[in-house]
């Protein structure tokens, strides 16, 4: 090994000054390329690939948040319909309340079914000399308190059911004691609608009238007549 130290020492020492220059040159283009080829590249591809996957991550971040912000977008969204939703319910059932409310108003002051045969009876006994001819019932109708089919379906379960109840009579008497009669039942507590009045003179001045009388109630039968 010292043989040969001295042989490059001697060989170098041989050289002139231009000769060592050179090959010193020489030397460090050697060594300069051997780190670069082992060292610096391998460095700087290293480098790259952290600059490349820095920005990958940097783009899934930002495509996380666009998602995230639509996502509560969508939840803000959805949660103003729902309880947009529910005050429309809420105030649909306050209406219905207040509609409930007025119809039992007004199913306190009609006649049960029940009892229209009887009231008829009772204010025709008030009227001398006026004759009952016949007395019937009709079927009962179902009577619906909503304008259209969509908001009847959208209630049925809490809405109340009504139903009309009808009775046809015909009377035989003169003006003065069907008009009497007419006026009872007008001025009775108990409420009753008419839908038609038909008045016939048979033998003057005796005449005929039929009068179609009707309640309403939530009884849907004819019960106890």
């Amino acid at each position: 090994m010292d043989k040969h130290l001295k042989s490059i020492t001697t060989y170098l020492l041989g050289l002139s000054l231009r000769e060592r220059l050179l090959l010193l040159l020489i030397f460090i283009t050697v060594i300069y390329a051997a780190w670069d080829g082992l060292i610096y590249s391998k460095q700087t591809q290293l480098y790259q690939q952290l600059i490349t996957q820095k920005q990958e991550l940097a783009e899934q971040y930002q495509q996380k948040q666009v998602t995230l912000a639509e996502n509560l977008a969508a939840l803000r969204k959805q949660n103003s319909s729902k309880e947009q939703l529910l005050q429309e319910i809420a105030n649909h059932k306050q209406q219905l309340t207040a509609v409930n409310v007025e119809i039992d108003q007004v199913l306190g002051s009609l006649v049960p079914p029940t009892k229209i045969t009887e009231l008829l009876h009772s204010l025709l006994l008030k009227t001398q000399g006026l004759k009952l001819l016949a007395l019937s019932n009709k079927p009962v109708e179902a009577i619906s308190i909503f304008d259209n089919e969509q908001t009847e379906e959208a209630v049925s379960d809490s809405q109340t059911n009504l139903y009309k109840h009808s009775t046809t009579m015909i009377l035989l008497g003169d003006y003065q004691q069907l008009y009497h009669y007419l006026k009872m039942i007008e001025q009775s507590k108990w409420g009753l609608y008419w839908d038609q009045l038909e008045y016939k003179v048979t033998d003057y001045p005796k005449a005929q009238i039929t009068l179609d009388v009707h309640t309403v109630s939530s009884d849907q039968y004819w019960i106890g007549l």
